[in-house]
Formats: C-alpha cells, sequence, structure tokens
C-alpha cells in the first residue's frame, strides 16, 4: 500500500528515529572523548578543582546527555535521514577554502569567502543577506579572535 507522499505504509512505520540516534551518539562520543582527553590533567577536589576537572565533568554529563537522546530513539519510529549532498559539500568545502586562504587572504577576506560559499547552500538567502552575513560574520571574527583573544593572525593580506 502507499500513502500519498509516495512511501509505501510499511516503509516508514519500520525507521527508528535515526536523527535523534545519531546526534545523541554522536554527543555521547563527545562527551566520552573529552572526559577521557581531560584526565590528562590533575584532577583536584570539589574545593580545589584541578584543570582537569571541569573538561572531565562537563564531558560526562555531555556523554549522559547524550545517552538521554539516543536510547529512547531506538524505540521509537521516524523519517529515514536524507542527505543533502550539494549543502553537504558547500559547508565542508567553505571550511577547506577558509583554512587554504587564511594566510594570503587574510582573516576577514577568508571569512567572508568562507561565509558566502557557505551561505550558497541556502536557497531562501539572497546575495544582499548573504553578503550581510558575511560581513557580520568577519566583523565578529574578527573582534573575538583578534581583538578579543589576541591571536596572532593575518587580518589583511598585506598584514605580515
Amino acid at each position: 500500500m502507499t500513502r500519498s507522499d509516495g512511501h509505501a505504509t510499511g516503509d516508514i512505520m519500520s525507521h527508528k528515529d535515526t536523527h535523534d540516534i545519531v546526534g545523541g551518539l554522536a554527543l555521547t562520543a563527545l562527551g566520552a572523548f573529552a572526559a577521557y582527553y581531560g584526565q590528562q590533567y590533575e584532577f583536584g577536589s570539589l574545593n580545589r578543582m584541578g584543570p582537569g576537572y571541569f573538561p572531565v565533568a562537563l564531558g560526562m554529563i555531555v556523554a549522559v546527555l547524550g545517552l538521554f537522546i539516543a536510547v529512547p530513539a531506538f524505540f521509537r519510529r521516524g523519517d529515514p535521514i536524507q542527505v543533502e549532498w550539494k549543502t553537504l559539500a558547500l559547508v565542508l568545502g567553505s571550511i577547506v577554502l577558509f583554512a587554504l586562504t587564511l594566510k594570503t587572504l587574510g582573516l576577514v577576506f577568508s571569512t567572508v569567502l568562507a561565509a558566502i560559499v557557505s551561505s550558497l547552500a541556502d536557497r531562501e538567502t539572497r546575495w544582499k543577506g548573504r553578503l550581510i552575513i558575511a560581513v557580520g560574520v568577519a566583523a565578529v571574527t574578527y573582534l573575538v579572535f583578534s581583538m578579543g583573544l589576541g591571536m596572532i593572525l593575518p587580518v589583511w593580506p598585506w598584514s605580515p
């Protein structure tokens, strides 16, 4: 039997909630990694926390929250994941483009370029909106990383 959207009625009902399963397991893995990695630092105690206390505690909390998301999802039905390959390629490509152009174009221009490329994934946004977003992201990036954190990054192509 086929529904009005073209799927067989048995098809949709047999799928688990893969969105929450994948997301919950990813959170669990991230939390477990943070908790494991944080153990290389001194843990301390609740009264005198060491540098490893926060990453281990937060990692464990994130891992447990990930399980709270993933485990119930195994028992409920949901739509299968449909990967938007163009969107994935544009977003990952913008990250690679940023990394490749940071030294030559500087922080501001490479951020603008990466923001424009990644915004192409959204079909609703027009060029005026893309440019506004790109300039805003570049400004915030400059303020946070160069001014706020004092990171030594080439800001402009002519920067040393």
